[in-house]
C-alpha cells in the first residue's frame, strides 16, 4: 500500500497497530503525527486497526490523551474536530467502517474497554473488498464473523430496534444464514464473501442506531479484564446467552416481540413459514450451536482467563438492550458453562 501510494506521488508514514489499541498506542501515534501536517488517515485492517485510525485521525486535533475523552473513563467532551479518515476493512467483523465510535482496551485487574465516541467519527470514506477475506485463517474469520453475527442478531432483538434497523438486520442475518457455513468450511464463494462483508457493514449501522445485547455486555468487560480478542468472546458468549434468552421468554412472555422475531429467523433457516415459534426458536439456536462448533473457538479457560476473575465479570457486566434481563447470577452460570 506504502509503495502504491508513493509512486503516484502521495506521501506516505506507515504505522503497524497489533492487538485491540490502547491509549499508549493512540497517544504515541497522534504525538509522532502532529508536527507532520497529516492530510489523511486512511486505516487498513481488522476492526482493532480501523479503530486505532480512527482514534488517531481524532486525537491529531485534539490535546492531551485519548484517555480523557473515553467514555465513563475521562472527563472532557471530545471536539468531533478529526483528520479526513478512510476505513479499508480487511476482515468482515466489528463494522467500524460504518461507526461513530473507537473502542479502546488496556486489559487488566483495573482495565477498561471504552469508546471515543463522536458523530463526526464516522469515517469519511469506506473501501469493502470482500476478496480481502479469501486468504485470513479460518480462526480469524470464525472471530469476526461471529462479531458481526452477534451485532447483527443482537440489535434486530434489541428492545431499543426500529422498522429500519430491523429491515437492516435482516437482511445482514439473511446473508449470514446463506454464507457464513461455506466460510466456516472452507467452501466460500466469491459471492459468500460478498454476503459477508456487507452484513458487516450492516452490523455498524444496526449496533449503533439499535444497540445490542448481553452477549456484548459481557464481552466488553472480559476484554477489559483479560486481553481476549472481541469477536472470539461474542462467539463463545453467544449461544448460551441466546439459548437462555429465548428460552426465558417462551417461558414468560410468549408474545414477546424479540421472541418472535427469533422465531421469523428460524423460518428462514428451515424454509418453512409455519413452523410454530417454538420449533422456529429451536432452528435459530441449533444453527448457533453449529456455528459454535465449526468455528473451533477456544474456551475462556484456553484463553487464559483466571477462573477467580469470573465473579468480577459478572458483576460488572450489564444487560444494554436485551429482551430478557439477565441478574448477575444467571450471568456468572452462564461464563462458568463457556469457561
Amino acid at each position: 500500500m506504502k509503495t502504491s501510494l508513493e509512486s503516484r506521488g502521495i506521501n506516505t508514514i506507515f504505522k503497524v497497530v497489533t492487538g485491540e489499541p490502547s491509549p499508549e498506542v493512540v497517544d504515541g501515534i497522534a504525538k509522532e503525527m502532529r508536527d507532520q501536517r497529516i492530510g489523511t488517515v486512511a486505516a487498513l485492517g481488522g476492526g482493532s486497526v480501523l479503530d486505532a485510525g480512527k482514534a488517531v485521525s481524532a486525537m491529531l486535533c485534539e490535546e492531551g490523551s485519548v484517555m480523557e475523552y473515553l467514555e465513563g473513563v475521562g472527563t472532557r467532551e471530545p471536539s468531533g474536530k478529526k483528520v479526513p479518515f478512510i476505513a479499508l476493512p480487511t476482515t468482515a467483523g466489528t463494522g467500524s467502517e460504518c461507526t461513530k465510535n473507537a473502542v479502546i482496551s488496556r486489559p487488566g485487574p483495573e482495565g477498561f474497554k471504552k469508546s471515543l465516541r463522536h458523530d463526526n467519527y464516522i469515517p469519511d470514506m469506506a473501501i469493502i473488498d470482500p476478496d480481502w477475506l479469501e486468504y485470513l485463517p479460518l480462526r480469524i474469520s470464525a472471530s469476526c464473523g461471529m462479531d458481526a453475527f452477534s451485532q447483527l442478531l443482537e440489535s434486530f432483538l434489541s428492545t431499543a430496534s426500529s422498522p429500519i434497523t430491523d429491515a437492516l438486520a435482516r437482511r445482514g442475518l439473511e446473508n449470514f444464514f446463506q454464507s457464513f457455513s461455506s466460510l466456516l468450511e472452507g467452501q466460500e464463494e466469491k459471492r459468500d464473501r460478498e454476503n459477508i462483508s456487507l452484513a458487516a457493514a450492516i452490523s455498524g449501522l444496526t449496533l449503533a442506531n439499535a444497540g445490542l445485547g448481553t452477549v456484548h455486555g459481557i464481552a466488553g468487560v472480559l476484554g477489559g479484564l483479560y486481553p481476549i480478542p472481541h469477536g472470539s468472546a461474542c462467539g463463545i458468549l453467544m449461544p448460551p446467552v441466546m439459548r437462555l434468552t429465548l428460552s426465558n421468554l417462551l417461558e414468560k412472555e410468549p408474545e414477546h416481540p424479540s421472541l418472535l422475531k427469533a422465531a421469523q429467523l428460524g423460518r428462514f433457516i428451515k424454509d418453512d413459514r409455519n413452523l410454530s415459534v417454538e420449533n422456529a426458536v429451536l432452528a435459530l439456536i441449533s444453527q448457533l450451536d453449529l456455528w459454535a462448533d465449526l468455528s473451533q473457538l477456544p474456551s475462556l479457560k484456553e484463553y487464559g482467563l483466571p477462573g477467580e476473575e469470573l465473579e468480577k465479570a459478572a458483576s460488572q457486566s450489564g444487560n444494554k438492550n436485551n429482551p430478557y434481563p439477565f441478574s448477575e447470577e444467571e450471568i456468572r452460570k452462564i461464563l462458568e458453562s463457556c469457561y
